[in-house]
């Protein structure tokens, strides 16, 4: 028993230390460390706004004002004069800024349909999501038909480019008749003055951008932000849609989640670009050229701007998008004499 005296005592100290520092006062307690605060995460950043590129909203100004220009031409050519003006006003086109600015005015038409750009501003939400949408429109541009409305945006963009297209075609085809009437004016017999310096100045003019006139640019640019009050009205085409006009609506949807502006813009490229358009310009003016290269008198001139720089042009567009062109067939009747039937005599067979 007396073993166990030692350990009682100690059991009976530790108990009075504890009751003892249990009645020291808070104040001689070692403080705890404060906890760390975190700030919260920043918020996602916000989707960013419909827009598309300044350079592809002035080429899409460029193609819409010479298409206007170049359609109110009127053949009704009342001296030389009249004739060298308009030829000026029809070959002043870039073939390259045109096909461009098709494919940016077509994709302007395409943000017409709210509800092709509303769909694609809910899947775009997120900076993930929009990431998606790119990687998807960049593997297969037909991917941005598959959002609600895709084939009336289509539709729009197509109508579009054969509205204006066959509008130049058919004013053309007016100049190009008025080239053969004319010709029973004396002025439209006269040989062009400067033959040599009026091909120079077409070349150039083909190989010069057009400037956007401003007002073109403007109302343009508000198109693109949903303001529609300055557009002409179009009713959607239907299909087939061309790569030209797909490629306009995946531009357009790009845009419609705000990645087609100015510093995605050097990237997009390759949505403008269309072998067909390149190919069907290329050829058109080649045969201005050549046709103004044998041109001499003012009549000559007329019909080389009827059917080259405004016929075949819109026709080029037009089938770019998809749409076909009137099919015209010149048929000359054949005189057929009358058949002369006598008697034959018999013929005699050998043996």
């Amino acid at each position: 028993m007396p073993l166990l005296r030692p350990v009682r005592l100690a059991l009976m100290l530790a108990l009075a230390l504890t009751v003892g520092a249990a009645a020291v006062p808070d104040a001689f307690a070692k403080p705890r460390d404060p906890p760390t605060l975190y700030p919260p995460p920043p918020p996602p950043p916000p989707t960013p706004g419909v827009g598309l590129g300044a350079r592809f909203v002035q080429d899409a100004a460029a193609y819409m004002g010479y298409m206007r220009d170049t359609s109110a031409i009127s053949p009704a050519f009342t001296d030389a004069s009249d004739v060298a003006r308009s030829l000026r006003q029809g070959v002043a086109y870039e073939p390259g800024q045109l096909r461009r600015g098709a494919v940016a005015y077509a994709a302007i038409a395409a943000l017409d349909d709210p509800v092709f750009v509303a769909d694609l501003r809910r899947a775009g939400s997120t900076a993930e999501n929009r990431y998606a949408i790119i990687a998807r429109i960049y593997a297969n541009p037909a991917y941005a038909m598959q959002f609600a409305d895709g084939a009336n945006a289509a539709g729009l963009a197509k109508q579009a480019l054969a509205t204006t297209g066959m509008l130049l075609f058919n004013d053309g085809d007016a100049v190009t008749s008025e080239a053969y009437s004319m010709q029973h004016q004396p002025w439209s017999l006269v040989a062009v003055v400067g033959l040599a310096e009026r091909e120079a100045a077409a070349k150039g003019l083909s190989a010069t951008p057009r400037l956007p006139a401003d007002a073109d640019d403007a109302a343009l640019a508000r198109r693109v932000l949903g303001d529609t009050s300055g557009a002409p009205p179009l009713s959607p085409a239907a299909g087939p849609y061309s790569p030209l006009v797909v490629r306009a609506v995946a531009l357009a949807a790009l845009a419609a989640i705000g990645q087609a502006g100015d510093a995605q813009a050097g990237n997009l490229g390759w949505l403008t670009d269309d072998y067909f358009m390149d190919h069907c310009l290329s050829e058109t003016k080649l045969s201005l050229f050549e046709c103004l290269a044998v041109a001499k008198p003012n009549y000559e001139d007329a019909f080389c701007l009827g059917q080259h720089a405004m016929k075949d042009t819109g026709s080029c567009l037009v089938r770019a998008a998809g749409a076909a062109v009137p099919l015209v067939i010149l048929t000359n009747p054949i005189k057929i004499p009358p058949a002369h039937i006598g008697e034959h005599a018999p013929v005699r067979r050998r043996r």
